[in-house]
């Protein structure tokens, strides 16, 4: 399970201990390799480095799904979220100066004003988000906390995977996503500081199998007392017995 921004409780794939700010490199077939992206070659192809390699290798661009920079973190926070949406799924920040027949003219922090052909541009998001933005990411993992039954104030950080809280499901974080693929439940994944009163909230997520999640708003995380803790039908067109939900909800 894939999730970019928000409070939730999902699933993923581990994140290898890999160095700090490193490159990601992730295949079609759904092998990923750590390393340092060194650029790109005629074929084309994609320049990989690896301390434990001597010489770079080179990957077919055809074989690879992905190629995250620098852990998916950038070096500095956009100025603006406005950007550009191509057809083939890529997202380039920047803002739209001119636009004619042929190309799109946008003006970027990284690159001072590209050309894009118009035919190859699929979407134009000036204000994507729209209003006042009060979280956009995950870019930094330290945003977030993991909650459980045995730490209601937090999982702290395992030196050791033999202590009890390293034994526990965790979520891992690579590539501005947190990632789930343990078989059990009952780590919450929450951002810090919550959220306001009112706020639209939006966020990606995809899966494999079956979908299995359970998302709550301003919640406390408190055990239910008297006669709600003791069961029954939850409203909806299929009821469900509270026990069948992770444990901290």
């Amino acid at each position: 399970m894939r999730i970019p921004p928000i409070i939730a409780v999902l699933l993923a794939t581990p994140c290898m201990g890999a160095t700090e700010r490193a490159d990601l490199l992730r295949f079609g077939n759904g092998d990923q390799l750590h390393g340092e992206f060194t650029g790109i070659a005629d074929g084309p192809s994609v320049l990989w480095k690896r301390e434990d390699i001597k010489d770079a290798v080179s990957f077919k661009s055809s074989e690879l799904r992905q190629i995250i920079l620098q852990d998916g973190r950038p070096s500095k926070s956009l100025e603006n979220l406005s950007h550009v949406g191509m057809v083939n799924g890529d997202r380039i920040p920047g803002i739209v100066r001119e636009m004619d027949e042929k190309n799109v003219m946008l003006e970027t922090e990284f690159g001072g004003m590209l050309a894009l052909p118009r035919n190859k541009v699929g979407l134009l998001a000036p204000s994507p988000l729209g209003g006042r933005v009060i979280y956009h990411g995950p870019f930094d993992k330290d945003d977030w906390m993991m909650l459980h039954n045995d730490y209601p104030d937090g999982l702290p950080e395992a030196k050791d995977k033999k202590e009890d809280s390293g034994k526990l499901p965790q979520w891992n974080f690579s590539g501005s996503a947190w990632y789930w693929q343990d078989q059990g439940t009952g780590t919450a994944l929450v951002r810090k500081g919550g959220m306001p009163d009112r706020a639209i909230i939006q966020f990606e997520m995809a899966w494999k199998n079956r979908l299995s999640i359970a998302i709550g708003f301003h919640s406390d995380f408190s055990k239910p007392g008297g006669d709600e803790a003791e069961g029954g039908e939850i409203a909806g067109n299929n009821p469900v017995h509270p026990a069948s939900l992770p444990g901290l909800f």
